[in-house]
């Protein structure tokens, strides 16, 4: 049987352009006075972890607090309404686990061809109601893509027919056969053709004649496309409590989130007794016992402890680093605690520990960047790259700390800081001068290397007389990094 596969570029870019769809969709919830969440963890960042896959609860990106909505949205390199499908797997499907007045959110980004981290967006956020898309789905108007190649998976995708502006323009005529639409600045004009595939599908116009539309901005569709919504009236907390024991996993799953971030005054039993259900799905009793720990209640911290310090016989590891990443949500001290138990633990899965580690970048603090420099000269490289990575999101609040743990650390655990503070900036590196030893200044070398740019000039010009040896050093590097066949490769 072929492998449904993706490679690891291909899935990068991917998500890359999927977590800018729902940051994007969220900063345009809010700005419309919605209240919106990443409802599906880690939909709004592109971190993968390689060995432990984790299969979570089949649920739209986004839920707002306020009103119980929920979006889905969907970051796009190409301007159309579509999304993967499955005629195999039903928890595949392209509507799986949503409901009717859920919304679909479409942003179009320029993706770099160099690096899959540089977009750009060049569209604005639409949003398209789940109810008509599976109206058109069921009536037969959309269109249905060849199944892909092995590499990208064995899915379908389903298409919406729509059409988009080519650039900035004023709609300038609407007729029952097409839209005209007149470019801003060359005053060209783009017409619509409303009629499609020899008369069967219609396509509506989403605008009106006069209105000013955007690049990417869709005009016509077979569904109705709005780039805004109206607030409708909030929900209370009775509205979250029942959902948790609505039939529908998603559901209960959303309510035990949502009753986390706006707090409630009635549900400690109601996500007790879901958390404590022996055939409740865990992903929903880690969200209850989440929602319990972060608003103050001992058996929430009990239920993720008792994962986090069961061996992989009891609990498996998707669980355990599961439940790390939602420890590392909850910004109390008992995370923290417990992120640093499971890092220093070397009995524990590398990829595990890694995650602790990626976790503790959540926690600003002296104690987290100890724990997290203790591995650079004791933990396999997966953990060490990760703790160098969370050091460095947290050396802009802690720098004075993390400065003196470069002079007062172990020799060999100085590359992952200096890796970190040459990255960061933001202190006088004279002050590392003061008894440092020849390793120390090798690194000093190192930091005014990478992180010139990130020095006062003064300060950078103070290390000449302060040492000239590690200014000269630093220098070299300069010369090197600046020269244009730095990173230059034979193909």
């Amino acid at each position: 049987m072929a492998a449904s596969f993706k490679s690891d570029d291909s899935f990068l870019r991917k998500l890359v352009v999927g977590a800018a769809g729902t940051n994007a969709t969220i900063d345009r919830l809010t700005a419309l006075g919605f209240r919106p969440i990443e409802l599906e963890r880690g939909s709004t960042g592109f971190k993968i972890w390689k060995k432990i896959k984790i299969k979570r609860v089949r649920v739209p990106d986004i839920l707002c607090l306020r009103t119980g909505l929920r979006f889905e949205s969907r970051g796009k390199t190409k301007p159309e309404i579509s999304m993967s499908h499955s005629l195999s797997e039903t928890r595949r499907a392209w509507d799986a686990g949503m409901r009717d007045d859920d919304f679909i959110s479409i942003v179009v980004f320029h993706q770099s061809a160099e690096s899959p981290i540089d977009l750009k967006p060049i569209s604005p956020v639409q949003f398209i109601k789940v109810k008509d898309l599976r109206d058109a789905f069921g009536g037969n108007r959309v269109s249905i893509t060849k199944p892909k190649g092995v590499e990208e998976g064995s899915e379908i995708r389903v298409v919406w027919m729509s059409a988009v502006a080519a650039q900035p323009s004023i709609v300038s005529e609407i007729s029952e056969k097409r839209i005209q639409l007149k470019d801003n600045e060359s005053g060209r004009i783009q017409t619509v053709q409303l009629v499609r595939n020899k008369g069967t599908i219609t396509l509506e116009p989403q605008v009106c004649v006069g209105d000013t539309v955007e690049a990417n901005r869709i005009v016509a569709a077979s569904v109705p496309v709005s780039v805004a919504l109206s607030c409708p009236p909030p929900v209370d907390e009775a509205y979250f409590v029942d959902k948790l024991g609505n039939t529908n996993l998603s559901e209960r799953y959303a309510a035990a989130k949502a009753l986390r971030y706006r707090g409630y005054t009635t549900a400690r039993r109601a996500l007790a007794d879901r958390m404590a259900l022996p055939d409740e799905d865990i992903y929903v009793q880690l969200e209850a016992a989440a929602a319990l720990a972060a608003h103050g209640h001992p058996e929430g911290w009990g239920f993720m402890e008792g994962k986090l310090r069961s061996d992989v016989m009891h609990v498996p590891l998707e669980t355990q680093l599961e439940t790390v990443i939602v420890v590392s949500e909850i910004p109390d001290p008992s995370s923290e605690s417990l992120l640093i138990e499971v890092l220093k633990d070397e009995g524990r899965d590398d990829e595990l520990r890694a995650g602790a580690a990626w976790a503790l970048g959540q926690f600003a603090t002296p104690a987290a960047a100890n724990a997290l420099v203790a591995t650079f000269n004791s933990a396999e490289l997966g953990v060490k790259t990760e703790a160098a990575r969370s050091l460095l999101k947290i050396t802009g609040k802690q720098v004075d700390p993390v400065v003196e743990l470069l002079k007062t650390c172990m020799p060999d655990q100085r590359d992952g800081l200096s890796w970190a503070l040459a990255r960061s900036g933001g202190f006088d590196p004279n002050i590392l001068f003061d008894g440092a030893d020849d390793n120390l200044r090798r690194w000093i070398s190192y930091i005014l290397g990478h992180g010139k740019n990130l020095f006062s000039t003064r300060d950078v010009e103070a290390v000449c007389t302060s040492d000239p040896q590690v200014y000269f050093a630093a220098s070299v590097l300069w010369q090197i990094l600046e020269s244009w066949i730095d990173g230059l490769t034979e193909v």
